[in-house]
């Protein structure tokens, strides 16, 4: 990932810098200071917006970054901007892949939202074998946060920063550039089955696809079953609808927010 950085003090400095995603808030700190872009003194105690109340030394840099590809820091001394600066632009660089999966959960997923009220915001929490995500409902698509590192996020109403985004779009809505992609994977459609899928540190890769396309098919199976045993689907402060796989078992239902806090 390339980061152009913006830190305000005594005089605003602006400068682009290279580190891995998977890097922490401690390490680009570090390289910061190593370029005399601040010091140790001038950065400490920053408070990370979204990340309030976080350890940030292990804080990844790619849980910081979701659909608006910025970051902000501050402390009463300096304020830093990290903005995103992806080398391809993010549809050029999917144009290879195999998104028929995708194609078709969401528009199950259509299919089932038409069929089952679910209200935006709505949190559901899957696990297939060992790996365990968040996935909230917005008007404007699907959001999937890490269960461990970014609980309390998935839940928050503002200041989200989702490792994926799927956003969806009707034809009427997509830009040209988006249009003109959107065409090499379907024929446009006039509902919101047209994804525009955002990870939070490209490059995209076939088994991203295929995980999302997998995710998506979960919130597909959870609301289906809902809606034949005509319960009402909801997330509260109590519980939240899921969908739990473990070889071969299979569990779905509701699971109590207290149990989840306990297992993260």
């Amino acid at each position: 990932m390339k980061l152009k950085v913006k830190i305000k003090d005594t005089a605003l400095k602006i400068e682009t810098v290279h580190i891995d995603a998977e890097r922490t808030v401690k390490d680009l700190i570090e390289h910061l200071v190593d370029e005399g872009l601040t010091t140790w003194d001038m950065a400490q105690n920053l408070t990370i917006k979204g990340h309030e109340g976080v350890e940030k030394n292990s804080l990844r840099l790619s849980t910081l970054f979701g659909g608006t590809d910025k970051a902000y820091m501050s402390n009463m001394h300096i304020s830093i901007t990290l903005t995103a600066k992806h080398d391809t632009s993010t549809l050029a660089n999917q144009t290879l892949l195999d998104y028929s999966k995708v194609v078709q959960a969401v528009e199950k997923y259509d299919e089932a939202l038409n069929a089952l009220a679910v209200v935006p915001g709505t949190v559901f929490f899957v696990q297939q074998d060992q790996e365990q995500y968040l996935m909230r409902r917005e008007l404007s698509g699907i959001e999937v946060f890490h269960f461990r590192t970014q609980y309390q996020e998935a839940f928050q109403e503002a200041d989200r920063s989702p490792i994926v985004y799927i956003e969806l779009k009707t034809r009427d809505a997509l830009s040209d550039t988006e249009l003109k992609w959107v065409r090499t994977i379907r024929f446009p459609s006039r509902n919101p089955c047209n994804p525009l899928i955002h990870l939070n540190h490209p490059p995209i890769s076939q088994n991203h696809i295929n995980l999302i396309a997998l995710l998506i098919h979960r919130l597909v199976v959870i609301m289906g079953k809902f809606q034949v045993s005509g319960t009402y689907l909801e997330s509260s402060d109590m519980h939240v609808p899921t969908y739990v796989q473990m070889g071969e078992q299979c569990s779905i239902g509701y699971i109590e927010r207290a149990q989840l806090e306990d297992i993260r």
